[in-house]
């Protein structure tokens, strides 16, 4: 059975996304596309050029927490150890299936001193991180999106509270995650980066969400509602799309989504057009920051021949770089 899914679900894939472009173009069918010529004009090269340094900030928030979380499973990487594992492995995530991800990770962690059963808890937990600051973050978004039924994000909002409260909780979890699978983890923190990793999560979704907002606004959107709109509606979609797991990094499912929240800002031609280019800026900006540390690493290499010491984790608690810096 488990052959038989693996084979169909190319075919699984194929036949969503065609659904979902069958479905957004019968929805834009006959709109004015003229309203998405500002973002193609001299005019909006700042626009396009802020929209691109936040993501790029993003990311970088984004690296941090996920550094945060392993270090409190008892592994600190040195900043440029941390990059290039988290960035690299980014790349994956648009190949379908979260899968490639962590196996990415884990191949480049194992280099620089960290087990696998590390690295993948790291992965789940920090991806549990991200759902939750996501969907806190979304609430803004909430009443344009989901209507009367936005009520239900309080319960993410009450679960971060209570992990900044008791930290520790994750580490437990992860210790008991890894002995029902019969590993062991070396070390669990204290959950103090935990509390580390939930900020620089949420400063990631709201600096991220920054650039679907000077997207709109370059299209014509006011500024003051599109900021609720841009970054709400940035991290509910991109947590709701992360969701369907069949489809390379949320691809369509993410637009459809963004445009429901820019669609009473700006006629429905430009909230796809928000879209799309929200698309483009964070593949281009994911794409140029995943090559500037692989060739900062190459660099590195030549300045530091073979037989130098690797950069590799120092354990929690010991003497080292703090996550990310």
């Amino acid at each position: 059975m488990t052959g038989r899914l693996a084979r169909l679900r190319p075919l699984l894939t194929a036949a969503l996304v065609v659904g979902i472009l069958a479905g957004v173009w019968w929805a834009v069918r006959g709109q004015d596309w003229s309203v998405a010529r500002p973002l193609v004009t001299g005019d909006a090269v700042p626009y396009l050029l802020a929209a691109a340094g936040c993501n790029i900030v993003a990311l970088l928030c984004a690296m941090r927490s996920w550094a945060s979380t392993l270090a409190d499973l008892g592994h600190r990487l040195p900043a440029p150890a941390a990059a290039r594992i988290y960035f690299v492995g980014v790349l994956a995530k648009y190949v379908p299936g979260r899968i490639w991800v962590v196996v990415t990770q884990a191949r480049l962690a194992a280099d620089a001193g960290v087990p696998g059963t590390a690295t993948v808890a790291a992965f789940l937990l920090n991806v549990v991180v991200m759902l939750i600051t996501g969907l806190v973050v979304g609430a803004l978004a909430a009443p344009g999106v989901l209507g009367g039924h936005g009520w239900w994000l309080l319960l993410p909002a009450a679960l971060v509270i209570a992990l900044l409260v008791r930290p520790d909780a994750v580490g437990r979890l992860a210790g008991l995650g890894a002995r029902l699978v019969r590993r062991d983890l070396p070390a669990v923190g204290t959950g103090a980066a935990t509390r580390a990793a939930l900020g620089w999560q949420l400063a990631c979704w709201v600096v991220s969400g920054l650039h679907l907002w000077l997207l709109a606004v370059a299209l014509g959107a006011p500024p003051l509602p599109a900021l609720a709109a841009g970054v709400g509606g940035f991290a509910l979609a991109t947590v709701l799309s992360t969701l369907v797991v069949v489809v390379p990094d949320g691809a369509v499912v993410r637009e459809v989504l963004i445009a429901v929240a820019l669609v009473g800002l700006l006629p429905t031609a430009g909230a796809g057009a928000a879209a799309i280019a929200s698309r483009a800026v964070c593949l281009l900006t994911e794409l140029a920051v995943a090559g500037a540390v692989l060739l900062g690493a190459r660099l590195a290499r030549r300045r530091h021949p073979a037989g130098r010491v690797p950069a590799t984790a120092t354990p929690a608690g010991g003497v080292g770089p703090e996550p990310g810096r």
